[in-house]
């Protein structure tokens, strides 16, 4: 897929997501926390990569906060150069902002090592086949290159979802896509 189409649709699921009413936001990212919980991967996981929703993304706070309530391990990522280290966070007040605005753990936090846990991946836009349209850094798919062993979960809203994206060789899809 051209990258001007990438970016076409980027523009167009940030104008969308923009548009969301904090009530309709508020109902569906509720129902996202709750299909997330049910989830197996989930259920039995010590610790899950998470990160820390901005911009009207796809909300991963009440998902995360249920986590730590359940007194299981929630880590989130930092950018070190051109790749992802997620640090374990007991909620908001260990952000702080990092790249792009995105909040990230501060350097008190406890760096986390495991390749079997489940993650949250974030997205602008998903197809039926795991495919997805992230922000353009690569981040996520450099990690998975890296890290292939985890079970992968995007979340977004219906918007999101496109018939078919192509990836290229380097995308990494994800195992599921959680809807409202």
């Amino acid at each position: 897929m051209e990258m001007s189409e990438k970016n076409k649709i980027r523009a167009g699921i940030k104008k969308e997501r923009k548009a969301v009413d904090s009530t309709t936001e508020l109902l569906w990212n509720v129902s996202i926390c709750s299909k997330l919980l049910e989830l197996s991967e989930i259920r039995k996981a010590f610790c899950i990569y998470c990160y820390a929703s901005f911009h009207k993304e796809a909300g991963t706070w009440k998902f995360m906060e249920e986590l730590i309530r359940q007194e299981k391990f929630v880590a989130i990522p930092k950018v070190t150069g051109k790749e992802l280290e997620f640090y374990i966070i007991s909620g908001k007040m260990d952000l702080e902002e990092g790249v792009m605005g995105i909040m990230e753990p501060k350097a008190s936090c406890l760096k986390v090592h495991d390749p079997n846990a489940p993650v949250i991946v974030p997205g602008l836009a998903f197809d039926h086949e795991g495919n997805r349209i992230g922000y353009g850094g690569g981040y996520y798919d450099r990690f998975f290159q890296r890290e292939p062993d985890h079970y992968r979960i995007a979340i977004a809203y219906e918007f999101q979802i496109m018939e078919q994206i192509k990836a290229n060789s380097h995308d990494v899809p994800v195992d599921r896509v959680i809807i409202p």
